[in-house]
């Protein structure tokens, strides 16, 4: 089902290949198929057209977790968390761009750690884009 879904995507970026939503679409199926080099070339595109795309930074993190490379996937999580809290002026003077491009994961615990949050918000993305049957309640 999710290469039907891919192929059907594909055509529509085809006809609208600038449009940020199919191609974030895409990025989570290529994701859910574990196509992470396509759903990271997706999700560069999405960031460099909306850079407080916070959703996009953990789909990009959970990305890059499952292709082992700890300290990307640490940073985009931390971006992340910044656009989220951006009003918490402690937490957003604490992590400027300086120390999240420098962060390192530091031990297996921590990756998990992240992984486990990663793993909820790629679901909640996913569920934006499944119909809700009409006997479901919002």
């Amino acid at each position: 089902m999710i290469n039907e879904l891919i192929k059907d995507t594909d055509e529509k970026i085809r006809l609208e290949p600038g449009n940020v939503e199919l191609k974030k679409l895409r990025a989570l199926l290529y994701a859910a198929s574990n196509l992470y080099d396509n759903a990271l070339e997706d999700l560069d595109f999405v960031i460099t057209q909306f850079p407080s795309d916070q959703q996009a930074y953990y789909l990009r993190s959970d990305c890059y977790i499952n292709k082992e490379q700890y300290d990307l996937a640490k940073q985009d999580y931390l971006r992340a968390l910044k656009i989220q809290f951006k009003d918490d002026k402690d937490f957003v003077n604490g992590y400027t761009e300086k120390v999240i491009s420098e962060a390192k994961m530091e031990n297996q615990d921590e990756i998990q750690a992240i992984k486990k949050i990663l793993d909820l918000e790629k679901t909640q993305a996913l569920a934006q884009f499944v119909p809700r049957s009409p006997d479901e309640k919002e």
